[in-house]
Parts: C-alpha cells; sequence; structure tokens
C-alpha cells in the first residue's frame, strides 16, 4: 500500500489516478497544517472547438497538414509538430504560422505580407526538409516526438495491428509546442497513447484518457524501440486491460 500527501489543489487528481491503479493507495489533501482525505476530481470535459476555427481546417490540409484539435485550439502539424494554429484577439481570429510563440511572431514580421496559404505551405515545407529519418540531430526533430510516433500511426496504423486511428483531444491545454505529454489517438474500442523517453506519468496519462472516453478500451502504449525496456512488466501490470508496443524510432 502507498499514502500519498498533496496539495489541495492537486490532490483530487492524484485521486481520481490512483482509483485506475491496482494499488492499494490513499491520498490525502494538505491545506497548510490541515490534512483530510482528498475526494477524486472528475478529469477535465474536452472544450468544443470554436466556429470561427473551423473554417481553417480546409486551409490546413490543403496545404498539407494534419489538422488536430488541439484541446480548443485548431492546430496545424507536420511529422506531429505544430507549424500553425489558430488564435483569437482584439476580436480577431487569424491562423499564425511558427513552431512556437517565438517563431510565430518572427515570421509575422517577416511573412506577414503573405497569405495564409502561401504563409502555411512555406513552414510545411520548411519543416519536411529536416523532420524525417536521418536528420536525428537536427533541432526541429528533437522536439514533440511523442506526436511524431502518434504520426506516424495516423499514417500506418497497421503497425500496433489496427485498420484506423483518429486523433483524441488531449487532456489539458498545452503550456508550450515542445511540451513532452504524452499524445493519443484512438479507434472505436482501442485508445493509443504514444511517449518517448522517461515518462513516468504516460501510464496514468493513459489510463485518464480512457477514463475521459472511453472506460471500456484497451488501451496501447506505443514507444521507440530504443526504450520498451523503461516500461517494465511490473508497472505494466498495474493499470488493467493496457499492453506496451514499440514501433522503430522514424527519426532515426
Amino acid at each position: 500500500s502507498m499514502t500519498v500527501v498533496a496539495e489541495s489543489d492537486a490532490a483530487g487528481a492524484i485521486a481520481r489516478r490512483a482509483e485506475l491503479v491496482s494499488m492499494d493507495i490513499s491520498v490525502w489533501s494538505a491545506v497548510g497544517p490541515e490534512v483530510t482525505p482528498a475526494v477524486a476530481a472528475p478529469p477535465l470535459a474536452p472544450p468544443i472547438l470554436a466556429d470561427t476555427h473551423h473554417r481553417y481546417a480546409q486551409v490546413i490540409a490543403e496545404a498539407g497538414a494534419r489538422v488536430i484539435d488541439d484541446h480548443g485550439m485548431l492546430v496545424a502539424e507536420v511529422a506531429g509538430l505544430e507549424v500553425a494554429r489558430v488564435v483569437e484577439g482584439d476580436g480577431v481570429t487569424k491562423l499564425s504560422v511558427g513552431v512556437g510563440q517565438a517563431d510565430r511572431e518572427l515570421q509575422e514580421y517577416i511573412h506577414g505580407h503573405l497569405d495564409d496559404d502561401a504563409n502555411l505551405r512555406r513552414a510545411i515545407a520548411a519543416v519536411v526538409e529536416h523532420r524525417r529519418p536521418g536528420s536525428a540531430t537536427h533541432p526541429l526533430t528533437r522536439v514533440a516526438r511523442q506526436r511524431w510516433l502518434r504520426s506516424i500511426l495516423f499514417d500506418d496504423p497497421s503497425l500496433v495491428g489496427l485498420s484506423q486511428l483518429k486523433p483524441t483531444i488531449p487532456l489539458r491545454p498545452r503550456t508550450t509546442v515542445l511540451g513532452s505529454e504524452p499524445s493519443a489517438a484512438a479507434t472505436p474500442g482501442t485508445l493509443v497513447v504514444c511517449s518517448v523517453g522517461v515518462d513516468l506519468d504516460l501510464l496514468t496519462e493513459a489510463a485518464d484518457y480512457r477514463l475521459r472516453d472511453d472506460p471500456s478500451a484497451e488501451i496501447i502504449a506505443v514507444v521507440p524501440q530504443r526504450d520498451r525496456q523503461l516500461v517494465t512488466g511490473p508497472v505494466v501490470d498495474l493499470i488493467p486491460r493496457l499492453r506496451v508496443l514499440s514501433i522503430p524510432e522514424p527519426w532515426a
């Protein structure tokens, strides 16, 4: 058994995840010197994408990027890397092109005269040039690799024994485009969650996705072949109806 004491703003989520594993875990909420049993909080419901975002989906798809609903924000992905997002401000909705906020601001300054399609195609071409096998040392290949794995499975779901996969809305808004949070996809009855490297949250994140979207689903955790040994049997056994598969690294 295990006892966890957490700050009150995190205790509810920890208590929920504790209920998803096959282990006796008690979670307590601390407020100053007072400690009380934590109450499991429900997972955050995915937001509805604003109608103003939908009109950019065709622009993104026709330019050659994948359209992703990224927890209430429409983004364009190339090999799992965000190259543009739909943003709102001062009553205006627009497509902001770039990898990360600093790059988007720079691109607006340099290429702001281009229309959305031309600007997006230019960014896609720049990413495609480097985000490919054999370019493992380039900075554009070293980020958002968990989403890169997911993009490989969108193109070929047979790698994990499936016939189709669709993007799953993230559990929470991303704080950075270069973050390392596991990324998910689904088909009826099966949830796929991709991760890279040492990720202590992978299995509980996967269980959280299942609780939110389809409690009866089987979970497939997908990692690069070189990381398979990091996800050990005793840990995997804590999550019911979960198995781990590995696929070749697309950046190798």
